[in-house]
């Protein structure tokens, strides 16, 4: 089922959106398409009864510095747009969750799109509390999420970190890394990817658990074969957005010091405004 939705979907991401649907794990989800993905998609969505409503604009994506080809911003154009651009698309079991969801994004009621995609409540008051402040950076709340937190050691279930590589088991922000209610969602929606794939979950769950540091602009490192001893991580493997002078550094020296989460000392300099979290 998952190679079969990959094909249609593209990424894990929003093939796992579709996986959850399926499962009356969630109601309602929302994804974007460009034309020729739309065609697969109404042929899939008829095909499992699924419906199907299109937004009646487009959206360009304005691609995040240092997060590979990822994008927290998008613009929205006229339908008519000449350009490339992508819908929104909104499907549901239930016809009238996914109009209700297309009229409430077309009034740019963000609130109300948060309550009804079933997002926790404290992490839609988040949202809204931020997003006019995040709109003018990039649109990602993790350093946000991660002053909400306490320490920097959290459960893999809510590492939303590495979203930029593909695998989350979340389609929000949370609003701390110890948000409860995100764990217990991301929980549930483990358990279905085990149900069809173990070999999937393992991938998850291996990627999923780790450290990983964070920057606004110059990249998202995680780290494998690593130990972690008196604030000191030693790795011999990072995965990294970006190839830049901040990678190099840190596959030369294969070492850093967490200073607090969001500090680290690298080569005898301290590299501040960043985010560093352990997730096991």
């Amino acid at each position: 089922m998952i190679d079969k939705l990959l094909k249609i979907f593209g990424n894990y991401t929003r093939s796992l959106e579709i996986l959850y649907l399926l499962n009356d794990i969630k109601k309602l989800v929302r994804l974007d398409a460009n034309e020729v993905e739309l065609k697969n998609i109404k042929d899939f969505c008829n095909k499992e009864n699924l419906h199907l409503e299109i937004s009646d604009f487009k959206v360009i994506k304005i691609m995040d510095k240092g997060k590979g080809s990822y994008a927290n911003v998008a613009k929205k154009v006229p339908i008519n747009y000449p350009g490339s651009g992508l819908y929104h698309i909104y499907i549901s079991k239930d016809k009238n969750k996914a109009k209700f969801l297309k009229l409430l994004e077309y009034k740019n009621d963000d609130k109300a799109v948060g309550e009804l995609l079933d997002y926790p409540q404290c992490c839609v008051d988040f949202f809204m509390e931020n997003k006019e402040k995040q709109q003018k950076i990039q649109n990602d709340f993790i350093l946000l999420a991660l002053n909400n937190s306490e320490g920097f050691k959290f459960s893999f279930y809510i590492n939303y970190a590495i979203r930029y590589f593909d695998i989350t088991l979340l389609s929000h922000f949370p609003h701390s890394f110890n948000c409860q209610k995100s764990i217990e969602i991301a929980k549930i929606n483990f358990e279905c990817i085990k149900k069809y794939s173990n070999e999937l979950v393992n991938k998850f769950e291996t990627m999923l658990k780790g450290p990983v540091l964070y920057t606004e602009n110059n990249g998202v490192f995680m780290f494998k074969d690593y130990k972690l001893n008196n604030n000191i991580l030693e790795f011999n493997e990072i995965n990294s957005t970006i190839n830049n002078d901040l990678l190099e550094l840190l596959n030369e020296n294969k070492k850093f010091e967490i200073v607090d989460k969001n500090r680290i000392k690298l080569k005898n300099e301290i590299i501040e405004d960043v985010g560093f979290m352990l997730f096991n």
